[in-house]
This record gives structure tokens, sequence and C-alpha cells, in this order.
């Protein structure tokens, strides 16, 4: 999901936490990334292409808490790591690309109950955190989001069934995912990450300066932030 909503009249929206994960194959000389359209009757963002995500739900918040896996970088501020791991969640839910590794989770959580059911528990150190971006006043949905990437051979299983929320999954070269209809935020987005893939194998080091785009009264500002601290507020 895309930090992009619809403009709304209302002022008042609160801004939610969300987390998109993006999946690129590096397989072959140009990089493809996984993309979905949105459905044409969702009031959020219809027909939009987007990266797979959605909300960071309290379980996430919980699950955090109690998590001994490794996140990346591994001093990933503590803030942050729900988003990670919601990030996994959601791309499970979406596209059926599971990131983990085989094994139990700590307790029931209906949240991931289906992600558990797999046998698997996610693996947050396959994630790298490169953008966040607050959604602008007057939309009628905000959303605070933190943008991770993953490469496709993190992926340890691939399962059929999904929530249907994305149609015509499919891998995308950077040239034809800027040519899809994309909401701004997501343009924006994909530009970072073009040039963080330039950087490949590296871009793992990237942690340190991240792109965070944000609007504060009538300007729109891109700051460079860091993962490892707690996340500022504009």
């Amino acid at each position: 999901m895309s930090a992009e909503p619809l403009e709304n009249s209302t002022s008042d929206v609160p801004v939610r936490d969300a987390a998109c994960l993006l999946v690129a194959d590096l397989s072959n000389a140009e990089p493809k990334l996984l993309m979905g359209r949105r459905h044409s009757n969702q009031v959020f963002l219809p027909n939009k292409w987007v990266f797979p995500g959605g909300r960071v739900e309290d379980e996430d918040r919980h699950f955090a808490k109690q998590f001994t896996g490794q996140f990346s970088p591994a001093d990933l501020a503590d803030e942050i790591k729900p988003f990670a791991l919601a990030g996994i969640r959601e791309l499970f839910e979406e596209t059926g690309l599971l990131i983990g590794k085989e094994g139990a989770l700590p307790e029931t959580l209906p949240a991931w109950q289906t992600f558990a059911a797999s046998g698997h528990a996610p693996a947050p150190a396959n994630l790298i955190p490169f953008a966040r971006a607050i959604t602008p006043p007057g939309r009628v949905r905000r959303y605070d989001t933190w943008f991770f990437l993953a490469v496709s051979e993190a992926v340890s299983a691939d399962r059929s069934a999904t929530d249907d929320e994305l149609l015509d999954l499919g891998w995308f070269t950077l040239s034809e995912a800027a040519a899809l209809d994309l909401p701004n935020i997501t343009r924006l987005v994909l530009n970072d990450v073009a040039e963080l893939l330039e950087a490949a194998p590296v871009f793992r080091n990237s942690a340190e300066r991240l792109p965070f785009y944000y609007s504060a009264g009538s300007s729109f500002h891109r700051d460079l932030i860091s993962c490892k601290v707690a996340p500022p507020m504009p």
C-alpha cells in the first residue's frame, strides 16, 4: 500500500502506521520489482499500481517486543521493528511470498495465524529499510509508512493463497514500473530504490541516510534520516 491516499476535505484524519515491502529480482541484468494493481472499487487508490503492504497492527508491535531474531541493520531502532514485521506479514497475505525460516511463532497471534500455519517464522534480517513517507494533510487517509527492500532470493516459500487485495501481480523492470499508473509517493520511492539497486551488492550499508518525505505547512520536504534512532516527527 502506498502512503498517498485520495484527496479529501477532511483535515483531521489520523495518521496510521504502515509498511511497504519491495521485492527485487536481481537474477537478470535489469532488476525487476513485484507490484500489483488495486481494485477499481476500492476507495483508497483505486486502479493504482503499488507495492505490497498495509497497516501495522497492534499484534505486530506486541510481536516485535518478544521477537528474538535479527533485524537489518542489527541495531534497527525498536520503534521501526514492528514495521518490518508488518511488511513481511502483508507481503505474505497479498502475494503468497514468504520471507522466513522454518520454525514456530512464540505464541498465537490472530493477525499472524495464516503465516504461522505455513510452519515458518518471519526473517526480518532479510529486509533493508530504505525510505519513509507521511501522507500529506487533506487526504481521506494518512499513513506513516516505512519502505523496505528484500531480494527475491530471500523468499523461502511461495504460497498460492492470497487475500486478493492486489490484482495483476507481476514483475516489472524499473522502466516498466515507471510507465504504470502510480501514486506520487510510489513514483518517488521507485526513484529511490533505483538508486539503491545501482549500489548493489553494497546497498545493505545504506541504512544511515534514508529519504523521509513529509509536508510541513505548504512545503513538501525530503530529509535524510537514520533508521537506527527513534524516527523524528515533522
